[in-house]
């Protein structure tokens, strides 16, 4: 029997003993928009859980649903359906307390464009936890944004919550003609009902994209649009001044955002703004908000792909970026966690794993405590033999490596400094062939481990054979970050 048929039953025998550990989905770009909260942490004194909103796309007929781990995402169950009457809905999610606030209307393809509808709206809705059920329960939804015209439309709707308890929602709508304009509303009574108050921006030439946040005392409105050459713009409010108080509107930077929306922001809990972002040019960039005014741009990757995509999370003070990168073949995806200085300079870092096929659209916590695991989903679209599937990574800030940032990435077959090492990720990683098989694409002995703890000792010898069957077959390589 072949090294690659002994895996396989390997593979098979750990799935059938372990819970599915990845969410199956109908394609990669699950969880667009890379902008939204799609995955946040409710801390309680049972444990923490990670709460997930992803659209499956019609996958087994099923559409927007929030999935729930109670182990730090070596598992994940369905906890209720958000909305199944569409495959195009996506939501933003807000924690608050134990509860979970969230908002969602349609986002669709960029070849499909956003036309008019008057079921394009956009809703609003709690998730309460109840402690004696162990269970989120939600409440009715709140439709915020009307369309009343098969002409006009909502999309791409946000949430945030202020200082004062307030909850705003952001969204863009399409005009009967066809141009586009950056609406808000506000509640101040828990959700139960909204205000809408004057258009943040008009006459957007494209479909518009970008980020509401809570920066601690005030918000900003952050955004740019797909017409490609449009500038990144901001408003920015107090808490403390009436809700129709907004400044006017000011130019965050020259360069725009790609589709507007290609970007991750996280607060830096003084006031100011971490950015990273996707410019014009397709390059991975990082700009910090300083409270008053945006700095100059730092180089995350230097070669541009249409395809790479940012999710940001700050551990306390600390700063890290998932993101995918094009392989040096042309065949697949790099997926990549690397820590950011206080100034955006790339640091230490880690390959989680290469695809072959697709792999992008990351999706992480925005903020999470100190010292807890770094976790986040990668939409996968492999080349061959297995199904579409949110595939899940989680690994500890101390296991990513010192390595310099180099300038450009090293050919694939090229050795560094005539030495060959052992890379994380491996080369030629395929997804595991069943969704619920996420333990193939785990990269480190702590995750192999968490494994073990949720499906025994089986899954924990089928994990173990089957790493050192594939380290049998080949040898890998250290790969360097273009800087």
């Amino acid at each position: 029997m072949g090294w690659a048929a002994l895996t396989g039953l390997l593979l098979a025998g750990m799935t059938a003993a372990t819970p599915p550990s990845a969410i199956p989905v109908r394609g990669g770009n699950a969880l667009t928009l890379p902008a939204h909260r799609h995955i946040v942490r409710v801390s309680r004194s049972e444990g923490s859980v990670l709460l997930a909103a992803v659209q499956q796309g019609g996958q087994d007929g099923h559409g927007l649903r929030l999935f729930r781990s109670d182990n730090g995402g070596s598992t994940w169950k369905q906890e209720g359906i958000i909305h199944d009457g569409s495959t195009y809905d996506r939501a933003d999610l807000v924690v608050v307390g134990k509860d979970v606030a969230l908002v969602y209307a349609v986002e669709t393809p960029d070849s499909a464009g956003i036309s008019g509808s008057t079921s394009r709206d956009v809703y609003f809705q709690w998730w309460r936890y109840s402690a004696s059920k162990n269970h989120w329960l939600p409440d009715k939804a709140v439709r915020v944004f009307d369309s009343t015209s098969s002409s006009t439309a909502y999309y791409r709707a946000e949430l945030a919550r202020d200082s004062k308890g307030r909850l705003w929602v952001q969204a863009f709508f399409r005009e009967k003609d066809a141009s586009n304009s950056l609406v808000i509303s506000v509640s101040s009574d828990g959700g139960s009902t909204f205000r809408t108050q004057s258009s943040l921006a008009r006459d957007i030439p494209k479909r518009g994209g970008g980020r509401l946040i809570s920066l601690g005392s005030r918000l900003m409105m952050l955004w740019s649009s797909h017409d490609g050459r449009d500038t990144t713009h901001y408003r920015i409010r107090d808490d403390s001044a009436s809700v129709s108080s907004w400044s006017s509107t000011r130019t965050a930077f020259s360069d725009g955002i790609y589709h507007g929306a290609a970007m991750s922001a996280v607060a830096d809990g003084k006031g100011g703004l971490h950015l990273a972002y996707k410019d014009n040019s397709e390059r991975l960039l990082y700009r910090r908000f300083d409270g008053n005014a945006f700095g100059s741009a730092v180089k995350v990757l230097e070669d541009g792909d249409w395809a790479t995509q940012p999710a940001l999370v700050r551990a306390g003070s600390s700063l890290y970026l998932f993101y995918n990168q094009p392989r040096s073949d042309g065949t697949g995806y790099r997926l990549w966690v690397r820590a950011l200085s206080s100034s955006g300079k790339p640091g230490a870092g880690k390959e989680l794993a290469s695809v072959s096929g697709f792999a992008g659209y990351p999706a992480a916590p925005d903020v999470l405590p100190s010292g807890v695991p770094l976790v986040c989903f990668f939409g996968i679209e492999p080349s061959s033999g297995s199904s579409y599937r949110l595939s899940f990574f989680s690994t500890s800030a101390s296991s990513l490596k010192s390595q310099t940032v180099a300038a450009k990435q090293a050919p694939a077959n090229e050795d560094q400094d005539g030495e060959r090492f052992t890379a994380t990720g491996g080369s030629g990683f395929e997804p595991p062939p069943d969704p619920g098989a996420l333990a193939s694409a785990m990269t480190s002995p702590s995750q192999q481990a968490m494994a073990a703890g949720c499906g025994g000792a089986s899954a924990m010898l089928a994990v173990g054979v089957t790493f050192i069957l594939m380290e049998w077959g080949r040898r890998r390589r250290t790969r360097v970050l273009p800087g």
